[in-house]
């Protein structure tokens, strides 16, 4: 019984999330080419074809609502972590490389 439920939910699934697909593959406007230069006619476009301009949205913008984040001042900041052995690193940088290590 559980089975058969599993592919009834399956199915059901299916056919929601195809039935859209399935809908604009079929869907089309005819198109044709004008010849006619100097009569007076009106041409027919569907630019808002609502078919046509559907499409599945991953997440829904409305509900996400960004706050711009405080200004954060430094003023009272105090580096209290410079380090003061290193502090001329120019003439003990050969005393920060490691030694040669072989790959084999």
């Amino acid at each position: 019984m559980n089975k058969k439920i599993q592919n009834i939910a399956y199915l059901l699934l299916l056919a929601v999330f195809l039935t859209p697909s399935i809908v604009k593959l079929e869907h089309n406007h005819e198109r044709f080419i004008c010849n006619a230069k100097h009569d007076n006619h009106l041409h027919e476009y569907h630019d808002n074809c609502s078919v046509c301009n559907f499409e599945f949205s991953v997440f829904s913008s409305d509900t996400y609502h960004f706050e711009k984040p405080k200004e954060i001042t430094h003023e009272n900041y105090q580096n209290s972590y410079k380090s003061l052995k290193y502090s001329n690193s120019l003439n003990l940088s050969f005393s920060l490389r490691a030694p040669p290590y072989k790959l084999v």
